[in-house]
């Protein structure tokens, strides 16, 4: 089975991913889906980016739209786009967004946006709403060319205050928007809203990861999972028709009462006409034209009825066959309406959830990733040995021991070089998107039945490591060969592992065995002093199993900060303008040239194994304790991690926000570093 992509009906194809968003048919379930381009209105944007509904008083609107509407609401009064302006934000599944605005209590009554004061003058509802761009200078290069005028865009900032810490946020203005009038937006058309940190087309690209995890973390007790349309109250039809189809939108449907167009995915837009439609000819009559109605998809809308039953007056609920509604009286100004989300959105969220109970369609999937992807070399019962020395992945230690940790994930994601296990992950050139591995994950451990993980320290073990290559020798190389290569067990000199097992991983396996496996549990004939020797002799062989042991390794000095002081600077190409190959960077190391290389790990993963001379500066520690002995004179700065960016682009972003410029990440991270080859080292 190919990996599943639902949602790619309308969306782009980028400039660096035509070959993986190009028109397919994927098959599941009896669904057909196929991708097609839509106009570069908006780029690869998503969507809906955002309704706001403007309210009177914040704080009442706020309680109720949580305690009895049932959405979860983010904040409190944040300071808000415009000025003076405060709100909060309801977070959808499908990346869209509902916010409340008000005015804030404090507010310089001269500063308020004229058009704000007006509108709260005489009414609460939703007076704008916006559309997600990948690029607002294409919009408004498309719009303009059709004859639409348009302000100019700004650069704002979502959050008021100054980021702390190691935080990806860069400082520099997070968001960007478009407006056809700032001063006084209408009602009846949308701004653009660019996320000048998002990379749309990765997002894209693993589309499938990034809804089901949104999803799973934008819980809603009404059971809504997103926007699926934006109702718009106009009064001539096919003028406003003409309008939205001569600025690129895509029409999916037009007769005399209304016109959709799609969006993105799911998400539609849709012009009613007032003639035809009482509550929009009702909407015009008090606000003008502009969004009267949001509908939203539910999970089960039984479930969505028992609990607005539960919580509203019966006059507030209207329930027909396929719809639920709120009149706008009883939400504030706007009509909320729930349908059930449509069936291949459903598959998709059942199939790909990585719960802790997982779906039927979950248990199918993953079982069949497991059998294509796995059996050859792990046995079609998990039972490991099957084919190149591919150990048990029911052993209840093993997958324990793995639970709160990346071990089995990077194994599946970067794959062992020079053994029979590719790396799967999709980014990495496998078959895999990353939710799939993750479900892949939570299926093998469900079905061993573990349910609790086996902590582990990350602490180094210290040991005597001339005694533990003796010992090796004597206990191990039978299987794991004289040289680690693997005999009738794993390879142990496998750089990815002992880059991705801590010290204390393999000194559990080593001490408890593995269930399921000739490997035996050791605690009973070694000693704790002749496992910890054992273990620290492993970590030795980080760097290869024909190199010299090397010397302790210790934390640099600042001082020992700048790599090659009196050579010259390395000459990158970057892509993206922040990302480095490793290939460059290693042949800038062989060469000399003066940098400074940072590790956004933790100090223990660098002691498992770290470039040569890099520095660590855990991502999660306190910049300020370091952050003036990294050199800011122009050097060329280095930053790597393992994900290979979440980590580093969080340590490349503070420091551009202290004023670094000259900084790079290395693209594929230290791990696919290690399996390129390039030398590492590993220490105490």
């Amino acid at each position: 089975m190919k990996p599943l992509h639902f949602f790619n009906s309308k969306r782009t194809n980028s400039t660096f991913f035509t070959c993986l968003l190009a028109i397919s048919l994927f098959l599941f379930g009896g669904c057909q889906l196929q991708d097609k381009e839509k106009p570069f209105l908006t780029g690869d944007g998503m969507g809906i980016n955002d309704a706001t509904l403007m309210v009177k008083d914040l704080e009442s609107a706020i309680k109720y739209y949580k305690d009895t509407l049932g959405f979860t609401i983010y904040g409190n009064g944040t300071a808000g786009t415009f000025d003076e302006s405060v709100s909060a934000s309801v977070s959808l599944g499908d990346m869209s967004s509902f916010q409340i605005m008000s005015i804030s209590d404090s507010a310089d009554q001269q500063k308020v946006p004229q058009f704000i004061g007006d509108y709260l003058a005489s009414n609460q509802g939703v007076r704008l709403f916006s559309v997600s761009s990948s690029s607002v200078d294409s919009t408004f290069s498309s719009l303009t060319a059709q004859g639409y005028a348009m302000d100019s865009a700004v650069s704002y900032r979502t959050n008021s205050q100054p980021a702390q810490g190691w935080s990806r946020d860069d400082g520099d203005p997070q968001r960007r928007s478009l407006d056809f009038n700032r001063s006084s937006p209408p009602q009846n058309l949308p701004r653009f809203i660019q996320n000048t940190n998002s990379n749309y087309a990765e997002l894209l690209d693993d589309w499938n990861t990034w809804y089901v995890y949104t999803r799973m973390f934008s819980n809603h007790a009404n059971g809504v999972v997103g926007i699926s349309a934006l109702k718009m109250a106009v009064n001539d039809l096919e003028a406003s028709t003409d309008q939205y189809t001569n600025m690129g939108f895509e029409e999916v449907e037009q007769n005399d009462q209304l016109t959709k167009y799609s969006l993105f995915d799911n998400q539609e837009l849709h012009l009613v006409s007032s003639i035809s439609n009482p509550k929009a000819l009702d909407f015009i009559s008090n606000q003008g034209e502009g969004i009267y109605a949001i509908q939203f998809d539910v999970v089960n809308l039984d479930s969505t009825f028992n609990y607005f039953e539960k919580e509203l007056p019966e006059d507030a609920i209207i329930r027909d066959t396929d719809r639920i509604t709120i009149p706008a009286e009883y939400a504030l100004g706007v009509q909320l309406e729930f349908v059930a989300e449509p069936e291949a959105q459903a598959i998709l969220a059942r199939t790909l959830m990585p719960s802790q109970e997982l779906d039927t369609l979950a248990i199918k999937h993953a079982g069949e990733l497991y059998t294509k992807y796995c059996a050859l070399c792990h046995g079609d019962e998990r039972q490991g040995y099957a084919a190149d020395n591919a150990p048990s992945l029911r052993s209840k230690s093993l997958l324990a021991t793995s639970m709160n940790n990346n071990f089995m994930r990077y194994t599946i994601q970067f794959g062992r070089a020079n053994t029979a296990m590719a790396g799967y992950l999709k980014a990495q050139g496998g078959p895999l998107d990353y939710i799939e591995i993750e479900l892949l994950l939570e299926y093998l451990k469900q079905t061993a039945g573990v349910t609790e993980a086996i902590d582990v320290s990350r602490e180094p073990v210290i040991g005597d490591i001339p005694r533990g290559e003796g010992l090796y020798n004597q206990n191990c190389a039978t299987c794991h060969g004289v040289k680690g290569e693997g005999v009738s067990a794993p390879a142990l000199a496998n750089p990815m592992l002992l880059a991705t097992a801590t010290d204390h991983f393999l000194r559990y396996a080593i001490a408890e065995g593995r269930d399921g496996t000739p490997m035996i549990a050791f605690k009973d004939s070694l000693s704790d002093n002749d496992i910890d020797a054992l273990t620290a002799f492993l970590r030795t062989r980080a760097s290869g199993w024909d190199i010299p042991r090397l010397d302790t390794v210790r934390v640099p000095t600042p001082d020992e900060y700048i790599l090659n002081p009196d050579s010259e600077a390395p000459e990158f190409k970057l892509r993206a303008g922040r990302y480095v190959s490793a290939e460059q960077v290693n042949q800038a190391l062989a060469d000399g040239k003066r940098m400074v290389i940072l590790d956004a790990r933790s100090e223990v993963a660098w002691r498992q194994m770290h470039i040569p001379g890099a520095a660590p500066v855990p991502y999660y520690e306190d910049p300020e304790n370091f952050i003036d002995d990294i050199p800011n004179d122009g050097t060329q700065i280095v930053i790597y991690c393992a994900c290979p960016h979440a980590a580093s682009e969080r340590v490349q972003s503070t420091l551009k926000r202290y004023g670094y410029e000259n900084t790079a990440i290395i693209d594929e991270g230290i791990l696919v570093w290690a399996q390129m080859g390039f030398p590492v080292r590993n220490g105490t």
